[in-house]
């Protein structure tokens, strides 16, 4: 069994999203999982908005209540697998930018849902996963489409 592991998987915030989530770390055979779950959002070209508004503001934005205690409960039941879920924003689809996002955040695996469609919940989304698709000969990473 792999000690830890840390899974990418694109996000609408949606409570019907976190099915996906389950299955991915039902499917998992690490001890620790960490999941980051990343919705799409370029970035706004208003230096304002840029200085202004940060991720922590637009995920309040982004996350009912729902889909928060959806996340607890998901994090309650698998709670013998040390798993954590944190929400980020990905603000660009430059392949380079997103190349250095999963070294960054130290990725290991990339989980995307075959069949889900987001909702767009900004007028910047994007869809994350799609972008991912396109990166999958250059990635290191293990990019699995469910």
């Amino acid at each position: 069994m792999a000690k830890m592991t840390r899974i990418l998987i694109p996000s609408d915030f949606t409570v019907d999203s976190l099915y996906f989530v389950r299955q991915s770390i039902e499917s998992s055979s690490a001890e620790e999982v960490d999941v980051i779950l990343a919705y799409g959002n370029k970035s706004s070209t208003s230096a304002s908005e840029l200085i202004a508004i940060g991720v922590e503001d637009q995920l309040d934005e982004l996350q009912s209540d729902a889909f928060l205690k959806a996340c607890e409960r998901i994090c309650q039941r698998f709670k013998n697998r040390k798993l954590t879920i944190y929400a980020d924003i990905i603000r660009t689809d430059n392949a380079s930018y997103l190349q250095h996002y999963l070294r960054g955040a130290g990725v290991n695996e990339i989980k995307i849902p075959a069949n889900y469609s987001y909702q767009n919940k900004t007028r910047d989304f994007f869809d994350v996963g799609k972008a991912l698709r396109k990166l999958k000969n250059h990635v290191l990473h293990p990019i699995s489409v469910m």
